[in-house]
């Protein structure tokens, strides 16, 4: 239950941020639902590929002792930057 509300808060939190800066999902093709899981894919996909190349991230690297519980949350805090592409349209 408490990874399924903080991928719905997750999922929440990518929509309103996209809205803000113009994007908008058009609900016909992208329910909420199907933009969350869409998301799960995506990271799951990605935590596969670092596994491959045998880099651990996330709660596996908190249950390995290799970082804290404060580093996650931390790490989860840490405000990135979105770079949009430039206007092509005429």
């Amino acid at each position: 239950v408490q990874q399924k509300q903080y991928n719905n808060l997750l999922t929440e939190r990518m929509l309103a941020l996209a809205a803000e800066n113009g994007y908008i999902f058009d609900e016909a093709d992208f329910s909420f639902v199907t933009v969350r899981d869409r998301i799960r894919c995506y990271y799951k996909s990605y935590v596969q590929s670092l596994k491959k190349r045998g880099i651990v991230i996330g709660y596996a690297a908190r249950k390995a002792g290799l970082v804290s519980e404060t580093d996650l949350e931390n790490s989860a805090a840490t405000v990135g930057k979105i770079y949009l592409p430039a206007n092509t349209l005429p």
